[in-house]
């Protein structure tokens, strides 16, 4: 979504190699800055009711039609984290916040449901075109990990929530006129827009390496977004439209911490 932001973000990968400190110790707090390409997978579900009593579809009236449609897209993102960490025995532990910035689309189109040839008469499950986007998230994750011998890696396992704030719209051509079947000329355009909030859970393992001052990081993530749902109401119609998204990625990130 912020193409300026990833910019930021590498910029500052850059500016964290220049100012690092003299060395990086195991255990304290640190910084670090992050980016991840991921493919991203969403589910759009639409079913359109007609069971409401004043329902006014000469075609499908006292029935629910259903129609879904699934697409995936690349999509990047880059961020900055803060978090501790510590060490028992031959394990250690750490507890990161994190701030993302998220760049990339995925767009599709409802075939929809009906038994005309357009599908988009009252009642009928109008194809649409849909669009869905992360704009930003945050989160906190828990590391668990050792020592890997003899190469002077670590390597570790992570859970973690987000919160994920994306951008959701659609577009479709149908009848608004009630008891009756339009013409090519009677329908109309709409578009509708939705702030959505996912509260997602993360999941995966990684590596840190020491590099001079740093600690490099590669990290693959699941993130199950979960659902958000959604609803239309065509009062005038007796329709009743709700929808739901469903929403995961899995990402590869690479990242730089330092300690002060």
């Amino acid at each position: 979504m912020h193409r300026n932001g990833i910019r930021h973000v590498l910029a500052g990968v850059a500016l964290v190699a220049l100012i690092a400190p003299t060395a990086l110790a195991d255990d304290g707090v640190y910084l670090g800055v992050t980016v991840v390409g991921a493919l991203y997978d969403a589910t759009y579900d639409k079913t359109v009711d007609n069971t409401l009593a004043h329902n006014a579809s000469m075609l499908f009236a006292g029935q629910r039609l259903h129609s879904e449609d699934s697409a995936d897209r690349m999509t990047y993102e880059g961020g900055v984290l803060v978090g501790y960490r510590g060490s028992t025995g031959v394990l250690f532990y750490g507890v990161e916040a994190d701030w993302m910035t998220h760049q990339g689309t995925v767009t599709g189109h409802l075939q929809g449901v009906g038994t005309t040839p357009l599908r988009n008469q009252v009642g009928e499950n109008w194809p649409e075109d849909w669009k869905l986007a992360k704009d930003n998230s945050y989160g906190l994750t828990v590391r668990v990990g050792g020592e890997v011998p003899f190469i002077d890696t670590t390597a570790y396992v992570l859970v973690g929530v987000r919160r994920v704030q994306a951008d959701f719209s659609r577009s479709y051509v149908g009848c608004l006129l009630a008891d009756t079947l339009c013409e090519p000329a009677q329908f109309q355009t709409g578009s509708e827009f939705f702030d959505e909030n996912f509260n997602a859970w993360s999941f995966g393992a990684g590596i840190e390496q020491p590099i001079a001052n740093l600690v490099a990081r590669a990290e693959l993530r699941y993130v199950a977004h979960g659902s958000a749902d959604q609803l239309v109401l065509f009062d005038d119609l007796g329709v009743s439209v709700p929808t739901r998204l469903e929403a995961s990625e899995v990402g590869l990130g690479v990242g730089l911490l330092w300690t002060f």
